[in-house]
């Protein structure tokens, strides 16, 4: 890949995160970032190039809060790092032939201790009962859910493969993050994690991995990248992004055009485009990816943990993000993705944290049981919910509407979701709902005191929460 250095290649997969994020199902949703991608894929070692990406990207991001993926609110993080990380190197005015090596120094150190924290509190909000029961993992049913994207919906794989997943996916994680941190064994956990999450690419989650691929690299010494990436062969680069038009092109026609990812349907098995899609994208990273974290570090690495100043609040940020759900504030996007985990309700499920131990708000607290929710739409969505992918928008930003009827969730996202639907357009919502043993029928919700009774902007913004089980169940596995 001559000509291409770190910084241009963790620019190159950062743009392929954000376009991929899209292209998984929904590509026309990503009209408004692909430009970006295209101007990074063009410049992807010039700084301005990188903030103005990390500028649009982010602010992209920010439309989907509080409910955005985990692996957005991680993207935003580092966005933020990159915005700070240019804005320290302008004003130093240092040589511009250094800037890339300069930039990918200045956020080293905080980027590695991001990823540190977010692979921390993904483990630690898997050790509840109900990650370690097969019957309700989300380590069993994600791994169904990978049968089935990819045309083998009739098949039911053994249980014992189910139970094994559990285990494997908690020390899978816990040797990426501890090879991670050991210095001479850093490059098996890059080769470990490119193999674990891999895997989980092909439940569609190759965007997160792209993400994390991409943090990867500061793992590395600058010197270290810097030799392997001018070893590897020069068709790297064409397959690189070759792979990534034919995988955009395939995602358009079947998922924009056509609305159906199936390409030939047979009686036990169906061709899908998302397993076209996730092969063009190992075609995509692994040429490259596996040669770079296939070796150990050839130079004696003494600047691990170098970063600007400012750049450190941000991994501090992912701290108190990811202790969220303890604390009894939000519960979605705190990196319990697909934990199982459950705090809300003075009940918990977690093995090693008691009930409100930490909780300092009582948002988890006062649940509702919400029976139904009727709205009329408006005509029309604002430009911001149209900007967001519109209809999938307004479905992403409460999830919990889609297990209705008798779903229960926290008073306090009943109101955020109702305030937000005003916002947004719709002219009616009528309602039922359970709270404190006592049932109320609203008719026209948007009149209701109570449950228009402001919130902050910080609350709607940042804090959303997820549907709770029934007392006495296991805690059934939610995104």
């Amino acid at each position: 890949m001559s000509g291409v250095s770190p910084l241009g290649l963790f620019s190159m997969l950062w743009a392929a995160a954000a376009a991929l994020h899209h292209l998984e199902a929904r590509p026309l949703a990503g009209l408004p970032i692909y430009p970006f991608v295209i101007l990074l894929f063009v410049f992807p070692e010039r700084l301005w190039a990188i903030a103005i990406f990390a500028l649009a990207h982010g602010a992209l991001l920010v439309l989907d809060l509080p409910s955005a993926a985990n692996h957005s609110i991680l993207a935003l993080l580092v966005d933020g790092l990159l915005l700070i990380g240019c804005a320290h190197l302008a004003i130093q005015r240092g040589d511009p032939s250094s800037a890339p090596r300069r930039l990918f120094a200045a956020l080293r150190g905080p980027v590695r201790a991001t990823v540190a924290v977010v692979y921390a509190f993904a483990i630690f909000h898997k050790l509840n009962s109900s990650f370690l029961d097969p019957t309700v993992s989300c380590a069993a049913s994600q791994l169904s859910k990978m049968f089935e994207l990819h045309g083998f919906e009739g098949y039911r794989p053994p249980e014992w493969l189910f139970a094994l997943n559990i285990p494997l996916t908690l020390a899978s994680e816990a040797a990426i993050l501890v090879l991670l941190l050991w210095p001479r064994r850093a490059h098996l956990g890059a080769l470990v994690g490119l193999v674990f999450h891999t895997g989980l690419a092909w439940a569609s989650f190759f965007d997160f991995a792209t993400v994390i691929f991409a943090m990867y690299l500061f793992f590395f010494s600058w010197e270290s990248l810097e030799a392997r990436l001018a070893a590897l062969p020069r068709w790297t680069r064409p397959c690189f992004l070759g792979s990534f038009a034919a995988l955009a092109a395939i995602s358009f026609y079947f998922h924009g055009w056509v609305s159906s990812p199936t390409i030939l349907e047979g009686e036990s098995f169906s061709l899908q485009a998302d397993t076209l899609i996730c092969l063009l994208w190992m075609a995509m990273v692994w040429p490259i990816l596996l040669p770079l974290f296939a070796k150990a570090e050839g130079w004696r690495d003494e600047r691990r943990w170098t970063g600007v100043g400012a750049a450190w609040v941000v991994p501090l940020v992912a701290l108190v993000n990811g202790a969220t759900p303890y604390l009894g504030l939000k519960t979605v996007a705190s990196y319990s993705m697909f934990s199982n985990l459950r705090t809300e309700g003075g009940r918990t499920n977690h093995l090693l944290v008691p009930s409100g131990r930490f909780s300092f708000a009582g948002y988890q607290d006062d649940l509702a049981r919400v029976a139904f929710l009727n709205g009329s739409r408006p005509a029309a969505w604002p430009w911001w919910v149209r900007l967001g992918g519109g209809e999938r928008w307004v479905r992403r930003s409460s999830r919990w509407v889609n297990a209705l009827p008798n779903t229960r969730v926290p008073y306090a996202e009943l109101r955020r979701t109702l305030q937000l639907w005003r916002d947004i357009g719709f002219t009616h919502v009528s309602l039922g709902y359970e709270r404190a043993g006592q049932f109320q029928r609203v008719e026209d919700a948007f009149e209701d005191a109570e449950l228009m009774r402001p919130m902050p902007l910080w609350e709607r913004k940042l804090m959303a929460f997820r549907a709770v089980d029934d007392d006495g169940l296991e805690s059934s596995c939610r995104w």
